[in-house]
């Protein structure tokens, strides 16, 4: 029972960051579930993706009501997100973990680099075939960004969170976010838009992961529980943030992660 208490306050403190930074919570969730509880990576995997459901759809019930979800944008990455995320989980099944965790860290780097660098930049804009206008009230600066996002561009990165999401057992936030303010999204919008889209992906990896038996029920339900709270905390916490402050965070909690996950699982 200490053990599930503390657990649900670990989960607890990660949903408030997650929602914060739009990543879902995955990149804690695994560390923490194969270090802390001792569940193998592949397991902490799957009941990452699980618990994920609870604090992306808790995060995103208040950002709606700050009206910050760009839902048009959400629904376009959806798809590939799905599709990718579902191809990914089954690559677990017959790839060395510790194989897929250097290569992911090493991605995890240069996103955390492009967030913490203006000048330098690892997602690179994709402006093939048709696009649409968009634009969205930042808050903080009462202003009007007008920008055109190619779909293209959406479905590519899509698809690139969606496989991240699968094999890595997180949320594909640390993709989307800096994919969406590549090409001009508010940072706060690519976060709200990221967790509302993980639901969709972390469903879809979970059923997945289920069907491969890579899921610890008990752990599912006391991090569910302390995610969705977490999350509903942070989503409010955000609002009291700016875009350079969610960059700096996301990009620091990044290289961290990166870092942690190479020593645990692989040195």
């Amino acid at each position: 029972m200490f053990e599930y208490v503390v657990a649900c306050v670990v989960a607890l403190g990660i949903g408030i960051v997650a929602a914060v930074i739009g990543l879902g919570g995955g990149f804690f969730y695994v560390p923490t579930l194969t270090t802390l509880f001792n569940l193998d990576v592949r397991t902490a995997m799957g009941t990452s993706l699980a618990v994920m459901i609870f604090s992306s759809f808790s995060a995103s019930f208040w950002y709606r009501r700050q009206g910050k979800i760009l839902y048009k944008v959400a629904l376009i990455l959806m798809p590939p997100a799905i599709l990718f995320s579902v191809i990914g989980s089954i690559i677990t099944r017959y790839v060395d973990a510790r194989i897929l965790v250097v290569i992911f860290s090493c991605v995890l780097i240069l996103v955390s680099l492009e967030m913490l660098v203006p000048s330098f930049r690892f997602l690179t804009e994709i402006r093939y075939g048709p696009s649409f206008v968009l634009s969205a009230t930042v808050p903080s600066q009462q202003t009007q960004p007008v920008t055109r996002v190619p779909y293209s561009h959406l479905l590519f990165w899509g698809a690139v969170g969606g496989l991240v999401s699968g094999i890595t057992g997180t949320s594909g936030g640390a993709i989307f976010v800096p994919a969406l303010a590549t090409i001009g999204v508010p940072v706060h919008y690519a976060v709200a838009t990221s967790m509302f889209t993980i639901i969709a992906t972390s469903i879809a990896g979970t059923i997945s992961h289920a069907a491969l038996g890579q899921i610890s029920l008990p752990f599912v339900i006391v991090y569910g529980i302390g995610a969705a709270l977490g999350a509903s905390l942070g989503a409010v916490v955000a609002t009291r943030t700016n875009d350079i402050q969610v960059r700096r965070i996301f990009g620091v909690l990044l290289f961290i992660m990166a870092l942690l996950m190479i020593w645990e699982q692989v040195l």
